[in-house]
């Protein structure tokens, strides 16, 4: 329960807000979506299945720039000159 102590851990309105991308986007992104946020580091359930769902915002921001530095247009820009 020491993941909910820390003021790190917001819902999900303020994490999306926090890493600007809308709550779908940031639902999307979770492992059970198919996405790279994972369960029980990035993001958290609540005790019932109606409770909110809490998400580690620094952990979020570190693994939201992370995949975008594997997307970036300049890579692809590299890779097609090798081509």
């Amino acid at each position: 329960m020491e993941q909910f102590n820390n003021p790190d851990v917001q819902g999900t309105g303020t994490t999306a807000a926090m890493l600007g991308v809308s709550t779908k986007t940031l639902r999307r992104y979770r492992d059970v979506e198919g996405g790279f946020l994972i369960q029980d580091k990035d993001w958290f359930n609540g005790a019932y299945d109606n409770s909110p769902i809490r998400w580690d915002v620094e952990k979020c921001r570190h693994a939201l720039a992370n995949r975008r530095k594997g997307f970036s247009k300049y890579q692809d820009f590299k890779l097609a000159k090798k081509i």
